[in-house]
């Protein structure tokens, strides 16, 4: 009696095994954020602008995206994430965004080792989707731009300014976020044309 009760339990968890391996394994899903570059246009005030690498503060720096749940408690998705790194993403799009809008002649990347008076620097300190409960999803980004002036000997920081937009979004779902995220970077790009045409 006992060895049969041990065989059926046998039996029991070599089927449920073979139940749970027969199940597909739910692979991760990649998301781009991705900036409509502006029509608007401004007379050109830099000719040749160095990039710096686009740098993004913790905890924002990972390919998986993060929300934000609470007022304290922010969780990373494994299951949602970006395509390629965040940073490696908004550094791409700089260089058409600025050109385009006609404030800059040229854009070069500062590791191309190309001689220019001006480097741009780029922050990232936000990058979430704000989903508290009782309120409106939210694409949040915060980028600081600083523009240094490498003329004399002694670099000076020229410009220093950090852009923040926030994006209602119409559900709580990364696809949604993702698209948030593009929208706010949109208006990031376009604040920042417009105040570097100005100095």
């Amino acid at each position: 009696m006992n060895k049969n009760k041990y065989l059926l339990l046998i039996f029991s968890l070599l089927v449920l095994f073979g139940c749970s391996m027969s199940q597909p394994v739910e692979a991760p899903k990649n998301y781009a954020i991705l900036a409509d570059f502006t029509a608007k246009t401004y007379s050109k005030k830099y000719e040749t602008l160095l990039i710096d690498a686009v740098r993004i503060d913790s905890p924002f720096n990972d390919t998986q995206m993060v929300f934000r749940l609470s007022d304290v408690s922010f969780e990373s998705d494994y299951y949602n994430r970006y395509i390629t790194e965040p940073s490696a993403i908004i550094e791409n799009q700089i260089p058409t965004a600025l050109t385009r809008s006609g404030v800059v002649g040229n854009t070069v990347p500062y590791s191309a080792g190309v001689a220019s008076n001006f480097v741009l620097k780029t922050v990232v300190t936000k990058l979430f989707g704000d989903f508290r409960k009782e309120q409106t999803p939210t694409a949040i980004m915060e980028i600081q731009f600083i523009l240094v002036d490498s003329t004399s000997v002694r670099p000076s920081i020229i410009f220093d300014k950090k852009i923040l937009s926030k994006v209602e979004l119409s559900e709580k779902t990364p696809e949604a976020l993702a698209k948030g995220l593009g929208v706010a970077l949109t208006e990031i790009f376009e604040e920042l044309a417009e105040e570097l045409s100005q100095e």
